[in-house]
């Protein structure tokens, strides 16, 4: 909370509507200036990189949040429900908030159920159910395969009230005891009770005036009550957590230790110097020549470089290899993302070798990586 405190704040009758970054701590008072009517926030939390983002993007324009990629946190995990004829929607929300109380047993403090104000309701689970929740770029995604993850405990007929649309970090959701534009009626909190017994008409009836809020502040997104951590919660936090992570894990990029003159190129490994020193028999060269390819291409030299050394060798040793064959070589060592090593157990590579043991491979690996 104390770096992560910054959330977008939009109002109906604001100008621009949203792309007014404040702290959290100003939004109750933001409400009350604009009459409780339209008011929201986004649900995620930024650190003031989110200010520094905002300045480039008025460089260019207006400032703006929109692509905004930083971490992010929340103190709340949402799920939205909604349904054209409302009935549905509370039919979902009645039967998730069941799934939570009594399937994985979470405190009644932890859960936070709100009519919209319209034709749906909102789920709001205490994050810290999930253990530590660490600000992340990929804390919105984990929320969606989340999200998703808790939408099959609805029958199928009922799944389609699970909004997925609210996955993106800089998403606004509605303020509790606001106003919606368009039904006159108030966002506001519901009891684990009023959600077993009422049906869509009474609910309404209880949105025509405000509600106080029994665990978080005025804005709904700081609790104000302790919560601790749910083991099937925490569980199932990890686990989409990890496979996430899996998903969005960066390419391996390989970093080559490039010689410094790659005119006169020197092996690590005796056995390529030695195929690159030597006349090669037909039945070989082939195997040669991709040998010599992959090992120049783990030296750091390019494709063209690698072909330019191999038409070299070709010409030396009176190889008398194609050129078309050549290159067929050299695509091939280079056709995959990482290069491949051939190693000492590699029969044209034993064949070729004039070491007697594998110490003594070893100290010529090793004098030759220090003399690159």
């Amino acid at each position: 909370m104390r770096k992560f405190r910054w959330v977008d704040f939009a109002a109906h009758f604001q100008k621009g509507f949203r792309n007014h970054i404040v702290s959290i701590d100003e939004v109750p008072a933001l409400v009350q200036a604009f009459d409780r009517y339209g008011c929201y926030a986004t649900y995620f939390f930024f650190s003031d990189e989110v200010l520094a983002y905002m300045s480039a993007q008025a460089e260019a324009g207006s400032p703006t949040i929109s692509g905004y990629g930083g971490k992010v946190w929340a103190p709340f995990f949402p799920i939205d429900l909604d349904h054209p004829e409302t009935q549905p929607a509370l039919e979902a929300a009645r039967l998730l908030a069941a799934f939570l109380r009594n399937g994985w047993k979470i405190a009644p403090e932890a859960l936070q159920i709100y009519f919209s104000g319209s034709k749906g309701f909102h789920l709001m689970l205490d994050t810290r159910i999930f253990g530590r929740v660490a600000p992340s770029k990929t804390l919105p995604a984990v929320f969606d395969a989340v999200r998703r993850h808790l939408s099959y405990q609805l029958p199928e007929r009922l799944r389609d009230t699970v909004d997925f649309a609210i996955k993106d970090r800089v998403r606004l959701l509605r303020l509790p005891n606001t106003i919606h534009e368009r039904s006159g009626l108030n966002k506001v909190l519901l009891f684990p009770e009023e959600i077993e017994r009422l049906d869509a008409a009474a609910v309404r009836e209880l949105a025509r005036g405000t509600r106080p809020l029994a665990c978080t502040d005025e804005t709904g997104l700081i609790s104000r009550v302790h919560v601790g951590e749910n083991e099937e919660a925490s569980r199932l936090f990890r686990r989409v957590r990890q496979q996430v992570a899996r998903l969005k894990r960066r390419p391996f990029s390989y970093r080559f230790r490039r010689q410094t003159d790659s005119r006169e190129v020197r092996f690590r490994c005796a056995a390529v110097e030695r195929i690159w020193e030597s006349h090669i028999e037909p039945g070989f060269r082939n195997n040669c020549a991709i040998r010599l390819a992959s090992e120049l291409r783990l030296l750091g030299l390019s494709a063209d470089e690698t072909l330019e050394k191999l038409f070299e060798w070709n010409e030396k040793n009176r190889i008398a290899l194609p050129r078309d064959e050549l290159e067929r070589v050299v695509r091939s060592a280079y056709h995959h993302p990482f290069p491949y090593r051939y190693s000492c157990r590699d029969e044209i590579l034993r064949r070729f070798c004039p070491l007697p043991d594998y110490e003594s491979c070893r100290e010529f690996t090793a004098s030759r990586s220090e003399t690159d």
